[in-house]
């Protein structure tokens, strides 16, 4: 695919949907995000901008043991760094030391699928598709699992800093594939408890460089100037 053409449209104004985009049930308290570089809504198909289900597994929820999800549904996602997550951000933790635990299952994952925890409000995820300049430093901690179909117990820990007034935390899917986690807990633990050292895993490398090449292109495409859109202000 060539991302350049899909990136040819204004790429500050990305693609965002959350939640809508979903026909899976939303438990309360969390949010789908889902977000692709590219504004222009006819260059690419709707169901490539809307390309993760995101949300409680129907199968799950028949069965009464309700499994969070993420699934890409398209053949070919696009831009180098498209990420579903369904997340929560949440107060009242600087400088505690965070867990966040579940079952995590994962299945035919092309990418990163896991759990993430980190520092930040809910822009986090974004500024990672984004390839944010200075988002290296500020991946949150992640925690994957083998892609075998089977449940595996995993765990993020991180220290919260002393002045960060939010933290994100979710499952999140980087590419393709199905991600689902089950019996999650949160909760404050002890120094006895060690971080996460792994972190989210993206492409930021190629996320730059076709930001880069298709900023050229746009520069070199005869496009007239914009006038003053509204003056009037109606």
């Amino acid at each position: 695919m060539n991302y350049r053409i899909l990136l040819l449209a204004p790429i500050a104004a990305a693609v965002l949907s959350v939640g809508a985009a979903s026909p899976m049930r939303m438990p309360n308290g969390w949010f789908g995000h889902q977000m692709t570089s590219a504004a222009d809504h006819t260059l690419m198909p709707r169901a490539a901008m809307e390309g993760f289900e995101i949300g409680i597994d129907p199968a799950s929820d028949a069965s009464g043991l309700p499994s969070l999800t993420v699934r890409s549904v398209v053949a070919q996602l696009p831009g180098p760094i498209s990420l579903g997550a369904a997340q929560q951000t949440l107060h009242g933790y600087c400088g505690k030391r965070l867990r966040f635990s579940a079952q995590l299952r994962a299945q035919d994952v092309r990418g990163w699928g896991g759990l993430f925890l980190g520092p930040g409000n809910v822009a986090l995820v974004s500024q990672i598709q984004v390839a944010r300049p200075g988002i290296e430093d500020h991946m949150p901690a992640g925690a994957t699992v083998p892609a075998d179909g089977g449940w595996h117990e995993a765990s993020v820990v991180v220290d919260v800093p002393a002045d960060a007034a939010e933290i994100t935390f979710g499952l999140a899917l980087v590419g393709q594939g199905q991600v689902w986690a089950r019996n999650l807990q949160f909760q404050v633990v002890g120094p006895e408890v060690a971080p996460t050292r792994e972190t989210l895993q993206a492409d930021l490398q190629s996320a730059r460089r076709i930001r880069a090449e298709a900023e050229a292109s746009m520069a070199k495409l005869p496009i007239p100037p914009m006038p003053l859109q509204n003056p009037s202000l109606d």
